[in-house]
């Protein structure tokens, strides 16, 4: 989980390092400094993001009501942090950067379609939860 949240924030941050300054962890860092990557601060933000990621994947089930209420109300916490759905399609070519890293040669076509799709139930989610500002 460290090591694939950090290659997603990395990526992140290459993609759209204007979005660096939205994350309170980056303080007092230069930018894509090697320090940054090893502070607690960022490790602890960047596994927990990997963390959540996995639970919304396990709990992808017939029944998505309670997922999509957890997405919708995280979506709104973000849209109180300054992100704005933009910022979504820079996260998915970053989620799917870092698992074709992670996965090498098992990341196969159809995994990545799945992923894709998984990410944009995710994203679409949040984004509708943003903008009615979900409340649980």
């Amino acid at each position: 989980e460290r090591v694939a949240g950090e290659l997603l924030f990395r990526r992140i941050f290459e993609l759209a390092p204007e979005v660096t300054d939205m994350f309170t962890f980056t303080k007092g860092f230069g930018p894509n400094s090697e320090e940054l990557y090893k502070s607690k601060a960022f490790v602890k933000h960047a596994t927990g993001v990997i963390k959540t990621v996995n639970v919304a994947v396990s709990m992808l089930e017939p029944d998505l009501d309670p997922l999509l209420k957890i997405l919708r109300n995280l979506g709104a916490k973000h849209r109180d942090y300054g992100a704005l759905p933009a910022h979504y399609a820079v996260v998915g070519r970053a989620l799917i950067y870092t698992l074709e890293q992670a996965l090498g040669d098992a990341f196969t076509h159809d995994v990545k379609t799945a992923w894709a799709n998984i990410y944009d139930v995710i994203s679409g989610t949040m984004i509708e939860g943003a903008e009615e500002g979900f409340e649980t």
